[in-house]
């Protein structure tokens, strides 16, 4: 179950950096490296050797049985999650750098338990901890067979969850019940949950930036903006549409087509070599023609795979818009949301594969507007 190949790269690349260790504390490079997941993955990459797991002693059969690893390290209590973290890395180095620091990655991103990394530095000062992504992210970008067929399956049942959704919506039904017409009907083809809440934002709320699902009741003729983040196996899809229930105004379809072009142009400019940067661009010339320049959000594209953003996501890290894409990258296109005070919102957003010949979009539901009341 181990991917030996995965893990061989990731000690190169960290012997090449100076880090001794990769303490995995979050699913996704668990997933990526140890292939399965657990509600608390801990695990120890050295730079040289075999990984040490850290689990719960009921877990302690199956991981002895899926791993066959020498190491184990079993906890009943985060104080003795900790104890043993902090025994193996004394146990793994019998020296220490020139300035007295172990060098240990660790990832810096959503998910990372806080709280336990302070715990694990206190109680180990010798330690210095690194942001892993310089080992990590640029393996992660490309993905391989298994897990561009895992995006295909996780964006098939994007649509259906999207198509869920269609049907539930009428004037009267609160978002939160559309919500969980869309969940439903996700965990029912087989998704795994959904890496960020469900977003059913209506009326003027379809503007916010980031959003929720709440008892709100949706109006006849007002914006929905629906944003779905399913899960399969780990993998994660992004698939965003704008709808109005009934006729839409002028102004709502004028600001549906400026950003639907945008989007469809984003992405057909998408090919391996260029930067992120560049695709905002594009993006943001279709915004400026129609007097919307002045509400476009740059990041208008980001990474997807084993985090909902992952590494190229320039609207976290300004800097990875000069990440120049590669073929088999899962991008998606239309991130940030068209916002326009007093009218509310539109975001369209896809998930894409990325070939030598272009972008093939993995999520497939129609862009429609207006729906019938």
């Amino acid at each position: 179950m181990l991917n030996r190949d995965r893990i061989s790269k990731v000690q190169a690349r960290m012997r090449e950096q100076g880090i001794q260790a990769y303490m995995i504390l979050t699913h996704d490079d668990y997933l990526y490296l140890m292939g399965e997941d657990r509600y608390q993955p801990r695990a120890i990459i050295p730079a040289v050797g075999d990984p040490i797991v850290i689990t719960f002693k009921g877990e302690e059969e199956e991981v002895r049985q899926n791993f066959k690893l020498d190491e184990v390290k079993v906890f009943s209590t985060v104080g003795q999650q900790i104890k043993d973290v902090v025994g193996s890395m004394r146990n793994l180095f019998q020296h220490v750098g020139q300035d007295g620091k172990i060098k240990v990655g660790v990832q810096m991103g959503f998910f990372t338990p806080a709280f336990l990394l302070t715990m694990f530095q206190k109680a180990n000062p010798v330690i210095e901890v690194v942001d892993i992504a310089p080992v990590m992210d640029e393996l992660r970008m490309v993905k391989d067979n298994n897990e561009l067929e895992l995006m295909r399956k996780v964006c098939r049942i994007a649509d259906i969850g999207m198509e869920a959704a269609v049907k539930a919506l009428k004037p009267g039904i609160t978002e939160n019940l559309v919500a969980a017409e869309i969940e439903y009907a996700m965990r029912k083809a087989g998704g795994h949950g959904t890496a960020v809440p469900v977003f059913v934002n209506s009326g003027v709320r379809s503007g916010w930036l980031h959003g929720m699902a709440t008892d709100r009741v949706i109006e006849a003729g007002s914006p929905v903006v629906i944003d779905i983040v399913p899960k399969h196996f780990g993998y994660c899809a992004n698939l965003c549409r704008t709808f109005v229930m009934g006729e839409p105004s002028q102004k709502h379809q004028e600001m549906y087509d400026t950003y639907k072009n945008a989007q469809e142009a984003a992405a057909n400019f998408m090919k391996p070599g260029i930067q992120n940067r560049q695709i905002d661009d594009i993006a943001k010339t279709f915004f400026d023609e129609k007097g919307y320049g002045n509400y476009f959000i740059h990041g208008f594209s980001h990474s997807i795979g084993l985090m909902f953003e992952e590494s190229p996501m320039p609207t976290i890290h300004p800097a990875h818009a000069a990440i120049e894409l590669k073929a088999d990258m899962t991008l998606t296109s239309g991130h940030s949301v068209l916002s326009v005070p007093g009218i509310g919102g539109v975001r369209i957003e896809d998930t894409y594969h990325l070939t030598q010949d272009g972008a093939i979009p993995l999520t497939q539901f129609p862009k429609c507007l207006g729906i019938p009341v």
